[in-house]
């Protein structure tokens, strides 16, 4: 399985989202290795908000398709009840 982690990062209201170009094999260990992925964004950006997913190639490729479209990542209803 092509796993991809996409990472979406949040400056107030202005959401980006940035992956990497390599693919894992599973999503245990994409997850494994959004850990100290994590660490460094809250370090580097700590007034910033974000969330990590690992998506297959199916989701990503639609995911990327929405953002060529004109689409803008958003963070999870989850995510935004933290900082609002």
């Amino acid at each position: 399985m092509k796993v991809i982690m996409v990472i979406i990062i949040c400056f107030g209201a202005n959401c980006e989202a940035i992956w990497e170009k390599n693919y894992y094999s599973s999503i245990e260990e994409c997850v494994t290795a959004s850990a100290p992925a994590k660490t460094y964004m809250m370090d580097t950006y700590p007034d910033s908000a974000g969330e990590i997913h690992c998506m297959g190639k199916k989701e990503f490729d639609e995911f990327y398709n929405f953002l060529q479209n004109g689409g803008k990542p958003t963070l999870s209803s989850e995510e935004l009840n933290k900082i609002g």
